[in-house]
């Protein structure tokens, strides 16, 4: 049966200043049964963040399990459960089809015209995309922000918010102090003192007589009395199905202890319905699980494994700024199983024949260009002249004829 959708901005509220891993690392997409694979916990986390608190807040029938906002979109579309007049407990979704960006209506101001959401995979107010889950208000969102619409699950009430981001006081920050030391002298978690300063963008980025305003604490919950000195230990109520328990130590994560004893977070998380908050266990807390611990896997490798054994994922806790040199070493480690994995396949590579190589045909020396030797003009022909020869034509013998004198007159 759906829950309310003040049951959806309450939760909402406890995840503001939740920031994301490296590689688009969340919590989100790996807790929640139906996500838990990695396309969705390294990536664009704003859908799986809804998914999430519908599967938290037990609103799983009204809001589709999906870390897609195109399918987000188009389950209100087809129930007829879209438009454009934003609710508290509706999903706003961006872009020109919604399939962009979603953020969750927590409050609705002047007539619908302004709007105040929680949004994961998100930063400050215009830019949807971001490394955490913000707390903004839009004036005029028509105008302003690239909301396709909204829509609206089938929730079984209203219910009352409980806005964490209300007000007690006010706190000037002293020199030297940080945010999650102010949080600790307050009695309050990070989150809520960042709920209660929307303003303050990065934690990191504060400064001395800033002024702050100081969320409520909560009620404290009433101590069980013991007839006797020793603290009890924790307890985990027989579900039927466990086959063993695991003492929870320092440092552990319960999806780390859920990949220990092969089985799935939300397997975990269903033997033992007394943990409320799946990023907050302590030391000394007896979980049920099924199974027993799995050997730690070995970083030499064998011959013929052909993939690094997976190394369990930290969590970060959404009260407390991401460990750095935690995730630093976890990628040194990836790296060097990457490097020890490229390492056994040269070595394989070396005990496979390799084909000949085909040898180079000889070269034959190149001659030196004979060379050309000049000629010389040959002497000119000596003309000799010509030698007259006796022909064969006889020689007649010349008659000499008298000639006959002539007397003048006298």
């Amino acid at each position: 049966m759906a829950g309310t959708a003040a049951s959806m901005a309450n939760l909402a509220l406890t995840q503001v200043g939740y920031k994301e891993g490296a590689n688009n690392y969340n919590k989100y997409a790996e807790q929640t049964p139906g996500l838990q694979v990695d396309w969705a916990i390294y990536g664009p986390w704003c859908q799986s963040f809804i998914s999430w608190l519908a599967w938290k807040t037990g609103n799983r029938d009204v809001i589709p399990t999906t870390a897609s906002c195109s399918v987000c979109t188009d389950y209100y579309k087809e129930r007829g459960a879209f438009s454009r007049t934003p609710r508290v407990g509706s999903l706003a979704m961006f872009g020109s089809d919604g399939g962009t960006h979603v953020e969750l209506v927590i409050a609705v101001y002047n007539g619908g015209a302004d709007i105040e959401v929680v949004g994961g995979n998100t930063k400050d107010y215009p830019a949807p995309n971001g490394d955490g889950v913000y707390r903004k208000r839009y004036n005029n969102w028509a105008s302003t922000t690239r909301i396709h619409g909204f829509g609206h699950p089938a929730y079984s009430g209203a219910g009352v918010i409980n806005d964490r981001g209300g007000s007690s006081g006010k706190y000037k920050i002293k020199a030297g102090q940080t945010l999650s030391g102010i949080a600790a002298v307050l009695g309050v978690t990070l989150a809520s003192l960042l709920a209660a300063n929307p303003q303050i963008s990065d934690p990191d980025d504060v400064h001395e007589d800033q002024e702050i305003s100081v969320p409520a604490k909560p009620a404290e919950k009433p101590k069980p009395s013991t007839d006797d000195n020793d603290k009890p230990t924790p307890t985990v109520p027989d579900t039927g199905s466990a086959t063993g328990t695991y003492t929870v130590r320092s440092g552990d994560s319960l999806s780390a202890i859920a990949r220990a004893h092969g089985m799935s977070l939300s397997r975990l998380l269903a033997l033992n319905p007394v943990v409320h908050d799946p990023d907050v266990i302590a030391a000394g807390h007896v979980l049920k699980v099924t199974g027993s611990p799995r050997p730690a896997p070995s970083t030499g490798g064998t011959e013929g494994s052909k993939t690094p054994a997976p190394k369990p994922r930290p969590t970060p806790e959404p009260s407390k700024r991401p460990d750095w040199t935690d995730r630093f070493d976890r990628i040194d480690r990836e790296l060097r199983e990457v490097k020890d994995e490229l390492g056994r396949i040269k070595e394989q590579m070396k005990d496979k024949p390799q084909p000949p190589k085909p040898e180079p045909e000889p070269t034959k020396p190149v001659e030196p260009p004979v060379p050309v030797k000049p000629t010389k003009p040959e002497p000119p022909v000596p003309v000799s002249p010509e030698v007259s020869r006796p022909t064969d034509i006889p020689v007649v013998p010349q008659q000499v004829i008298p000639t006959p004198e002539v007397k003048s007159a006298a």
